[in-house]
Parts: C-alpha cells; sequence; structure tokens
C-alpha cells in the first residue's frame, strides 16, 4: 500500500512559494508567514512588557526605599553593584556553619544553667505551672456543706487560705507575733509570679533552642556523610581496643608473693 502512494505521487506536481519579483530585489527577501509570525510574536511580547513596566511606574510609591537604590550604580546602561558580594568556598561555608553551631550549643548550655539556678533558688510549690490539686473535706449532711468555712476549718487568715506553702495558723500567728500586711503580700506574690513567669519563658527558650541546635546537627550530617561514617568508624576501633584490653586484664594472673 505505501509503495501505491509513492507511486501516485511521483508525477505530481511541486508547489514553490513565490520568490521575490525581479523588480523589487532591492528590498531583500519576499517575507513568507513564518516570519511575519515571528515579527508579531516579537512585537506583542514587547508591547506586554512596556505596558506592565507603565502600570507598575503608575502604582509605584513615591515614598519606597530600597537599598539598591544607593548600592548601585549605572555602567553602560546597566544597573551593577558598587561593592560586590564577598563569594565563599564550600569549605568557608561548612566552617561558619560549624561556627554557627557551636554558638547555638553555647546559648543552649548558658539557658540551662540559668533555668537550674533560677530553679534551685525557688521551689515550685506555689507556681502556676504545677497542677492544679484540690483539698477534700469530708461532711456529715448537706446542712453542714452549706455551713462549710474552709477559713474557719483550717483555722487560718483569710489571706493565707489560698497558700500551698507557710499557711500559719491563727495561734501560730498570734505566738509569732507578725504583723500581717496584705499589701506587702501581694506584692511579694507579684515577685513570685514574675519569678516564675521568667522560668517558663527561658523553659521554652531552652526548647527552641534545642530544636534549632538538632536541626542544624542533621543539616551537617547530610552535607557531610563521610564526616558521619568516619566518627562511627572510630567508635568501632575504640570499642574494639577497649575490648582487647578487657580481655588482656581478664588473662592477667595474680601470683602470690613468697615469704
Amino acid at each position: 500500500m505505501s509503495s501505491w502512494k509513492k507511486s501516485s505521487k511521483a508525477g505530481q506536481v511541486q508547489h514553490r512559494e513565490r520568490s521575490q519579483l525581479s523588480a523589487r530585489q532591492h528590498l531583500g527577501l519576499l517575507e513568507k508567514k513564518k516570519d511575519y509570525k515571528e515579527r508579531a510574536i516579537d512585537y506583542q511580547t514587547k508591547g506586554n512588557v512596556i505596558r506592565e513596566l507603565k502600570k507598575k511606574a503608575l502604582d509605584k510609591n513615591p515614598e519606597e526605599y530600597y537599598f539598591n537604590m544607593v548600592n548601585t550604580k549605572l555602567k553602560n546602561g546597566v544597573h551593577s553593584l558598587k561593592k560586590k558580594y564577598k563569594e565563599y568556598n564550600d569549605d568557608q561555608l561548612k566552617l561558619m556553619q560549624t561556627q554557627d553551631l557551636k554558638y547555638i550549643k553555647y546559648k543552649h548550655q548558658m539557658e540551662r544553667k540559668k533555668i537550674d539556678k533560677l530553679q534551685s533558688s525557688s521551689h515550685l510549690i506555689d507556681s502556676e505551672q504545677r497542677p492544679s490539686t484540690s483539698h477534700i473535706f469530708f461532711v456529715d449532711s448537706q446542712k453542714q456543706v452549706e455551713k462549710f468555712d474552709p477559713v474557719k476549718q483550717m483555722r487560718t487568715h483569710p489571706s493565707l487560705i489560698n497558700r500551698r506553702s507557710n499557711r500559719l495558723t491563727i495561734e501560730q500567728l498570734k505566738s509569732v507575733k507578725l504583723n500581717f500586711d496584705e499589701e506587702q503580700n501581694n506584692k511579694f506574690q507579684k515577685q513570685r509570679k514574675k519569678k516564675y513567669t521568667e522560668i517558663q519563658k527561658r523553659i521554652d527558650r531552652e526548647k527552641k533552642l534545642q530544636q534549632v541546635e538538632l536541626a542544624m546537627e542533621d543539616k551537617l550530617l547530610l552535607k557531610n556523610p563521610k564526616q558521619n561514617d568516619k566518627a562511627n568508624d572510630d567508635d568501632e576501633f575504640w570499642s574494639d581496643n577497649e575490648t582487647e584490653k578487657g580481655n588482656e586484664k581478664k588473662k592477667t594472673k595474680v601470683i602470690p608473693r613468697k615469704k
């Protein structure tokens, strides 16, 4: 079938495109459709770019500021930086990342020490971080429930009823002869609350630093897989040496001294 098609097209007339007339040879080659299409597409794309730039110029804020306005200058109609950014090679970048990791570890340790210091200097008995607890009293009837007064039951001052620590009874207060001042008590409570909020903030910051440290360590391990393999080889080497030393110790015999 294919051979029949080829034979049928053997005597077919070839339709050639018209060439430029001899009288118009000085104008160059005759433009064909594909040439016109390329020229039209180029014209349309340039017109779209000019239209977008005009729109940006109309919508631009006159008070807008960019640092490149100061840091760049024109050279032969092209914007170029006055001072080129410093370029670093791979080794320098790796060194900078390790220094960043060391700094994060340092800040993490400092935060951990500050938290330990604050927690050691203040007990968390009255802290709001502690889970809520309840003091249960058992009574015999509903009337006793309605008439129940926790201040009388605990025999303490009304301002001390919500305290979990140092809740002195009235007899103890009378024996000690303290001048109880509500303003002073409120002041101490504010100071305690401020201290506990600081501890909580530092704990949250320490958790964030720990997350950043782990992420940076994973990133470095992914970039330097050979270094990780080397560390594992070193661990295996030292572990083998330790086992050999342990076996040598087991083989040694204790010989008693002759009298």
